[in-house]
C-alpha cells in the first residue's frame, strides 16, 4: 500500500471554463476524499483542449514516485462527441490503445434498441464511448453508458477518469473508485466523525461554532462542511480520538435536536426496529419523498406507497381533505397538511404518514403566502399529528429537495423522541 498521495482534482469541459456550467464535481469529490482521510491539494478546471489537458496532467505528475505518489481524479471528456478527448489522452500517456468494455457495449446496444435506432449507423461514435485504455482498469458506470477507468501512468502516478455527469460520477466514485483508492493508498492516521445539522448554512455554522472552537483554532483537528439541501454535513478529523469526540459532543450540545447522525440510514433502522410502516401524501414535492425512501434497498419492508395529490380535486377525492378546509385556508396551509397526513394512514394502511404542501415556484405566490412557503405534516397513529410551517426561498429544484429531506428529518425527530 502506497503512502498518502498528493491529490489533484481535474474537471474538463469548455462549458465550465466559459461559465455556461458550474463545476460541482470537484467540491463533492474533495468532500468524499476528506471523509476517507485524504486531502486535495488543488483543483484545476480545463477546457476541451487536448494539448492543454495533457500538459496539465504531466505537470501534476512531475515528481511522482512510489515513495511520493500522486493521484489525479479527473471528470469529463468520456462522451461520444468530437470534443471528448480523455480516452485518447490517457492512451497516449500510458502507451495504450482503446479497447471495448463489453458491459458498457451491451448497455449501449440495449439503449439503441429501446430507442428504435440503428446501432450500426452510430457504431464508430458508439465504440469510442464504451472504450477504455488497454492498460487501464475499468470503473463500471451503473447509471449511464460511458465507463470510467483507473490507470497507473507510471510508478507512483495514478489517474482516475470518470464521466462529468454528476449522477454518473457520484455513483461511480462511491461504488468503484472509493474502494480502489482505499486499497491503494494509506490515508492519514486520523479519527473521523460527522453530524448533520438541519436548517443550517455553511457560513452561519462557521461564524457561530467553528470560529469559537479552541481545538480548531489550535490546529488539533481539521474540519469540513458540505452544504446539502435542507442541512449541512459537518466532518471532524484528528489524530486524537478524544478531540473528535469532544467536538461532536459540543456540536450536539449547541444544536441539540437539529444535530443528528445520517438520517437516511437511521430512519430506516428505526422503522425496522419498531416494525412501523410508512406512507407519504405529497403535493409540491411530486413524489420526491417516496423516491428518497425507495432509493434504499429493502425499503419495501416499511414503505407502503404514496399519494401524489397535486390538484385540489385529488386531495379531496383520494385523501379526503375537506372542501371547506381548501376554501377557507387554501391548499398550502397547516390545516390541509394536517388532514393530508391523518387521512393518508387510512388510505395507505400505514402506521405513519408524511404530508407536504407548498409553493415551489417560480409562480403561485401571493401577498400572504410567498413562493417558498411549505407545510409538512407528520402523523403517528395513536400519537397525533404535528405540522411544521417552513419557508424555503430557493429555486424550484432546491425547494423540492430541501422539503423532501426536511420531511424525513421531522419524521425521524418525532420517532426518536416518542416511539
Amino acid at each position: 500500500m502506497s503512502s498518502n498521495p498528493r491529490i489533484t482534482v481535474v474537471s474538463t469541459g469548455s462549458e465550465l471554463t466559459s461559465g455556461r456550467s458550474y463545476d460541482t464535481n470537484s467540491a463533492w469529490i474533495a468532500n468524499e476524499l476528506f471523509g476517507l482521510g485524504f486531502s486535495v491539494e488543488k483543483f484545476i478546471v480545463l477546457p476541451d483542449d487536448p494539448v492543454l489537458i495533457r500538459k496539465e496532467l504531466e505537470s501534476c505528475f512531475a515528481g511522482a514516485s512510489a515513495e511520493n505518489p500522486v493521484l489525479i481524479v479527473m471528470t469529463g471528456g468520456l462522451g461520444p462527441t468530437e470534443d471528448d478527448f480523455t480516452l485518447e489522452i490517457v492512451c497516449e500517456l500510458t502507451d495504450s490503445v482503446p479497447v471495448r468494455d463489453e458491459k458498457a457495449y451491451s448497455r449501449l446496444q440495449a439503449l439503441y434498441r429501446l430507442r428504435g435506432r440503428s446501432f450500426e449507423e452510430a457504431l464508430t461514435t458508439a465504440i469510442r464511448q464504451v472504450s477504455i485504455p488497454s492498460k487501464a482498469k475499468v470503473l463500471e458506470n451503473k447509471v449511464g453508458i460511458a465507463p470510467g477507468f483507473w490507470s497507473e501512468v507510471r510508478p507512483g502516478a495514478y489517474l482516475a477518469c470518470m464521466p462529468g455527469v454528476p449522477a454518473e460520477m457520484t455513483e461511480m466514485f462511491r461504488k468503484e473508485l472509493s474502494p480502489k483508492i482505499s486499497e491503494t493508498f494509506r490515508s492519514q492516521e486520523l479519527t473521523s466523525d460527522f453530524r448533520f445539522i438541519w436548517g443550517m448554512s455553511e457560513s452561519l455554522f462557521q461564524s457561530e461554532f467553528i470560529s469559537n472552537s479552541s481545538m480548531i483554532k489550535e490546529g488539533k483537528a481539521i474540519w469540513g462542511v458540505a452544504a446539502k439541501r435542507g442541512y449541512i454535513r459537518v466532518t471532524y478529523q484528528s489524530p486524537n480520538r478524544d478531540i473528535v469526540s469532544q467536538l461532536i459532543s459540543e456540536t450536539e450540545g449547541k444544536y441539540k435536536e437539529l444535530c443528528t447522525g445520517d438520517v437516511f440510514e437511521e430512519l430506516p433502522a428505526l422503522l425496522l426496529k419498531h416494525k412501523l410502516t410508512l406512507g407519504t401524501a405529497e403535493s409540491c414535492t411530486g413524489g420526491l419523498v417516496a423516491k428518497l425512501l425507495t432509493d434504499r434497498a429493502g425499503s419495501s419492508d416499511y414503505f407502503m406507497g404514496s399519494v401524489v395529490s397535486y390538484s385540489n380535486s385529488l386531495k379531496e377525492a383520494i385523501l379526503g381533505v375537506k372542501s371547506s378546509s381548501l376554501e377557507s385556508f387554501g391548499a398550502v396551509s397547516e390545516e390541509v397538511a394536517k388532514e393530508m397526513a391523518e387521512n393518508a394512514v387510512n388510505v395507505l394502511g400505514t402506521d405513519l404518514a408524511i404530508s407536504l404542501t407548498g409553493i415551489a415556484g417560480p409562480g403561485g405566490g401571493t401577498q400572504t403566502k410567498k413562493v417558498g412557503t411549505l407545510y409538512i405534516g407528520v402523523h403517528i397513529k395513536g400519537k397525533g399529528t404535528t405540522v411544521r410551517g417552513l419557508y424555503f426561498p430557493f429555486s424550484r429544484e432546491s425547494f423540492r429537495d430541501a422539503a423532501a429531506t426536511t420531511a424525513l428529518y421531522l419524521l425521524y425527530d418525532r420517532l426518536r423522541k416518542e416511539v
